[in-house]
């Protein structure tokens, strides 16, 4: 006990201590002596980080969970020496351009692409050499079949990232279009020079098409979103013209082909005619009811060229092959019953002659390498799958099963979903669910699911086999609310959060509040104005809310800093709103912390906030620089927050608030097994795209039930002393006596906090004061009484 005669004294510098400490900022060093919580490896810090960087590497790469094949797009060609062959690039790091004999069907080349993650244009000009149009480098290739060589023609238009949509004339030169900034060029194969047509577009991106018109020497675009529009080029002049129908309404004016005078376009899923010199759109005869129409259901990466009895494409939902009779100027079936590609919808045409006869052959679906041989005089048809090469493809997304510790891992635009399993080691793929863009465990082995790009919310019970009912789609956003990518996929209660994005050229997102008992739901959007909703966290009777000031693929963003609101469920009435992290582009993450307040993720910052008001408590910078609303986790363990963000994986005191950067590039998401190991996708050095899995083990804590309240606290007295680790996962209070323990007496206890306290101070972990106000707050303690 502390005599009578210095208790006044010590209690007045007590007082002014802890008066002291109210003055104390979040950002304040911590005490003298305090142990680092990873003393060995700290590395030298770099310019661009607050905090520190970690070595050696503290992730294992577990390879890559997902090999498939992805094709875009295809073509068919002929070798020197008679083969007759089709051309298809599966999408992947460092892609290849794949060369498979249409007869044999056997895999004849296999030829890198380096740079390339794949083609959006694809085509043979009239000298027999392929050219190929790539993403993300933008380069043009050129493939010789006598020699069986590519040469990297180099990016035609600085400064885009895809070519789209390749076209050629007559006298082998090539053309295509671009992304982001909707350019039209040539590539005169004689002089190898590049002609720039310019930026076709204030507003629009994509330049997804282009078709030669032989007859008028003229080049036709298709400009997509967020109004898709006809654009021609007269080669002779580059004088261009808007040549969209008026009665042509479409966002996406894509896959261009010309024959018999008129342009084809797939215009948002419709096949549509235009005639190219009256530029007026031609109506045809749709022969299965008798009509006339101006568009027909389209499936397809436009139409074949010109052939025996006209044009061959595919229809949407049926995927049953059709024929365009350009004579007649009607469209129909090619036989009664029809026939369905049975693979997907066709992806790439060419004719091939066969006894004097003309074939069609082709590409179906996008997953399968589905290939097709139709003869339209005997009308029949034969299907098969070419033995492309599979491949690891990006990954997307990945969620830990806390029941049965599998990892789920989805792929980019492929779809595919595999689970990693830790116990073996091995990956499974399970049922296709289309690009996730958000998932979040629901009852049992069922999951919610967000899919882009349909702004889609479906229901997967991963115990049961794939079926046309699971996954289960519950609602699609895309056509109703302009939504496509769901970001945030929180369930609560009966209720399912869904947070999105707005579609292509489109601003406003929404929250979607989706009742599970009654199937129905509630759409809430431009709660922020212009901004996308990157994060939903549902509290009590409320949802809050974090922005991210993008808008729809193809705009740029009006607003500038990301906001942190309060949402009604039951009227989307915003009842808070407030700036966390000015000038901040997004708010990726938002989760509860120990301290019952909200803690967020924007862009390299970590925020606390009043889960009632909003206001904002506490700022911690982990790193600078703005991030893109899909990116960033967070998540809790052992008093600590770990999170990845700008490809960094970082973890951040709870209670003290400094921050270490674990691995600083080359990380997307974060999961949790049940067995504590978290799991990310990862980027190999040197790649521009993530293909593999990879684990990360925190270090084990001596203190698994930790005590991570603010102060530290003397049975029902707060000493005022801030709380903090001592070491990895113990905090002061941790390492006190347990004032939950049965002491002998009140005294006992008192003797045994000053004994612990005595070894604190000589150690350099609790300042003199400190032990003070923690000796007195032990003395008038109900502990032991």
């Amino acid at each position: 006990m502390i005599p009578r005669r210095l208790f006044r004294p010590v209690l007045f510098l007590a007082v002014l201590a802890v008066i002291s400490g109210l003055f104390t900022t979040a950002t304040a060093a911590p005490p003298a002596g305090r142990p680092d919580p990873f003393p060995s490896e700290v590395g030298p810090e770099r310019p661009d980080v607050i905090g520190r960087t970690l070595a050696p590497d503290p992730i294992t790469d577990l390879g890559a969970p997902i090999s498939s094949l992805t094709v875009m797009e295809g073509t068919v060609g002929h070798t020197s020496d008679g083969r007759d062959v089709v051309y298809a690039v599966p999408a992947g790091e460092n892609a290849n351009l794949n060369v498979v004999d249409l007869h044999s069907r056997q895999l004849l080349h296999v030829v890198p692409l380096p740079g390339a993650a794949g083609a959006w244009g694809i085509v043979v000009a009239s000298d027999g050499k392929l050219y190929v149009g790539t993403y993300p480098n933008a380069h043009l290739y050129r493939y010789d079949p006598v020699t069986a060589a590519v040469t990297d023609l180099g990016r035609p238009i600085i400064g885009e990232s895809f070519i789209y949509g390749l076209t050629a004339d007559g006298n082998g030169n090539v053309y295509g279009g671009t992304y982001p900034n909707a350019h039209a060029f040539k590539y005169d194969a004689g002089t190898a020079q590049v002609t720039d047509y310019g930026s076709l577009d204030p507003v629009e991106q994509y330049a997804r098409s282009t078709v030669y018109d032989p007859d008028h020497n003229a080049l036709f675009v298709g400009i997509s979103t967020p109004v898709g529009k006809l654009l021609r080029i007269d080669l002779a002049t580059g004088a261009v013209q808007n040549v969209t129908p008026a009665s042509l309404i479409a966002t996406d004016i894509i896959d261009l082909d010309y024959a018999g005078g008129r342009v084809f376009a797939n215009a948002s899923g419709k096949l549509a005619v235009v005639d190219a010199v009256t530029f007026e759109q031609v109506k045809f005869t749709d022969t299965a009811t008798g009509t006339l129409v101006l568009t027909y259901p389209l499936a397809a990466r436009g139409v074949s060229g010109a052939g025996p009895g006209g044009v061959y494409f595919t229809t949407a939902t049926t995927l049953n092959l059709m024929r365009y009779d350009l004579d007649a100027n009607t469209v129909g079936t090619v036989t009664t019953p029809p026939i369905r590609m049975t693979r997907g919808a066709a992806i790439g045409y060419g004719w091939v002659t066969e006894n004097g006869q003309q074939i069609l052959y082709g590409l179906t679906g996008n997953y399968s390498g589905g290939t097709f041989r139709y003869d339209p005089i005997a009308r029949t048809l034969a299907q098969w799958s070419s033995p492309f090469q599979y491949v690891p493809v990006a990954l997307q997304h990945t969620i830990a099963d806390p029941a049965t510790g599998r990892v789920y891992v989805n792929a980019y635009l492929n779809g595919s979903t595999s689970y990693y399993d830790p116990a073996t080691g091995k990956a499974t793929v399970t049922a296709r669910q289309g690009q996730v863009e958000g998932w979040s465990w629901g009852a049992g082995s069922k999951m919610w699911v967000g899919i882009y790009p349909y702004g889609r919310l479906q229901l997967w019970d991963t115990a049961l086999p794939e079926s046309t009912t699971n996954p289960k789609v519950l609602f699609s956003l895309v056509d109703s609310d302009h939504q496509n990518r769901p970001f945030a996929v929180v369930p609560a209660g009966d209720s399912v959060y869904v947070g999105t994005t707005p579609g292509y050229g489109e601003y406003g997102g929404a929250i979607t509040v989706y009742d599970v008992p009654t199937n129905t739901y509630k759409v809430y959007r431009n709660l922020v104005t212009d901004q996308s909703i990157a994060s939903l966290l549902p509290i009590g009777s409320s949802v809050w809310a974090g922005s991210a000031i993008e808008g729809g693929q193809g705009t740029e963003p009006r607003a500038t800093e990301a906001h942190l609101v309060k949402v009604d469920p039951a009227t989307g009435a915003v009842t808070a709103d407030v700036v966390p992290v000015p000038g901040a582009a997004s708010i990726n993450e938002l989760t509860i912390g120990p301290d019952g307040n909200i803690w967020g993720l924007a862009d390299g910052n970590v925020f606390v906030a009043s889960k009632t008001t909003g206001a904002i408590l506490r700022t911690y910078t982990v790193f600078s620089g703005r991030i893109t609303g899909h990116d960033g986790a967070l998540s809790w363990r052992d008093g600590y927050l770990y999170g990845v963000s700008g490809g960094r994986l970082f973890v951040l005191d709870g209670l003290g608030g400094t921050s270490t950067i674990l691995r600083d590039h080359g990380l997307n998401r974060l999961t949790e097994g049940p067995d504590g190991t978290y799991y990310s996708l990862l980027r190999l050095d040197g790649w521009t795209i993530p293909t593999n899995l990879a684990s990360y083990r925190p270090p084990v804590d001596p203190c698994p039930t930790s005590d991570l309240r603010t102060n530290v606290w003397t049975g029902n007295i707060n000493s005022h002393v801030l709380n903090r680790f001592l070491e990895y996962g113990c905090t002061l209070a941790d390492v006190l006596p347990d004032a939950k323990a049965q002491w002998p007496s009140h005294g006992a206890y008192v003797v045994a906090v000053d004994r612990k306290l005595r070894q604190l101070e000589a150690a350099g972990q609790v300042e003199y004061w400190e032990g003070v106000l923690i000796r007195i707050a032990a003395a008038v303690s109900n502990v032991g009484r």
